[in-house]
């Protein structure tokens, strides 16, 4: 009788019971620690590269795009830098600056109503912008890219953040981030593919100091992209490794 008593005391079955202790709980929050103060700033690195990659990478892209419209088209192109609004524009310079009937542009695509993307709402297919409409100083048929849209953190060159002492093949490195020449800087694309200009384009993440260049290399119109070996936390580094 005492045996069946024991075997179902409320005492008996209190001590039988399982739950989280004390120690255990102390024990997984502590893990939780360790994992934040590895994983957080892992995951912030890796999204800080991703985006800075990612305008460089459509740089190169739009660059590509536009040499092969140059070719197809027979007509220069021109990717104009716009480094005070943090954007570039895309398009055909059509504007006829001597009114000969002769479109040999201006060097802008911010200026008069002939400036295009070439693929855009026109009515007699000519390529030309038919009553161009103008967004913000810009027609609507020039194609423009904002660095912003892939952060406030990514900008041209290294007027803040950690600048690289040299870009690839030691070449030197405006504090603006654009070398090409011009008022404003452009790179130029021929009707025969080949490049009225050479330069390069850095792009930077001002949080991280992580940084890749788009280089146009030689006048047949090679295209690369580098990244800085670098970073805020590595400033001393001095080479950059080709990518693309």
């Amino acid at each position: 009788m005492l045996e069946k008593i024991a075997k179902f005391s409320p005492m008996k079955n209190l001590h039988n019971k399982t739950g989280i202790t004390l120690i255990e709980i102390i024990i997984v929050f502590a893990i939780i620690g360790i994992l934040a103060a590895f994983g957080i700033p892992e995951i912030s690195r890796f999204s800080a590269n991703y985006r800075v990659r990612s305008s460089a990478t459509e740089l190169l892209q739009n660059m590509r795009i536009a040499r092969a419209m140059a070719i197809k088209e027979n007509r220069k192109y021109l990717i104009v830098f716009d480094l005070e609004n943090q954007r570039y524009l895309i398009g055909f310079d059509g504007d006829d600056v001597n009114g000969d009937g002769i479109p040999e542009g201006d060097g802008n695509l911010t200026t008069l109503d002939s400036d295009t993307f070439g693929i855009c709402k026109d009515l007699d297919n000519d390529r030309l912008p038919e009553g161009d409409v103008h967004i913000n100083g810009i027609p609507e048929c020039v194609r423009v890219v904002n660095l912003v849209k892939y952060g406030k953190n990514i900008i041209f060159g290294y007027k803040t953040g950690i600048a690289p002492e040299q870009g690839p093949k030691k070449t030197a490195i405006p504090l603006n981030g654009v070398n090409f020449k011009g008022s404003p800087p452009s790179a130029e694309f021929e009707p025969d593919g080949s490049m009225d200009k050479l330069g390069s384009v850095y792009f930077q993440h001002t949080g991280k100091g992580i940084s890749y260049c788009v280089r146009i290399s030689n006048s047949s119109g090679n295209i690369n992209m580098w990244k800085w070996d670098g970073d805020k936390d590595h400033p001393e580094s001095i080479t950059w490794k080709e990518i693309r």
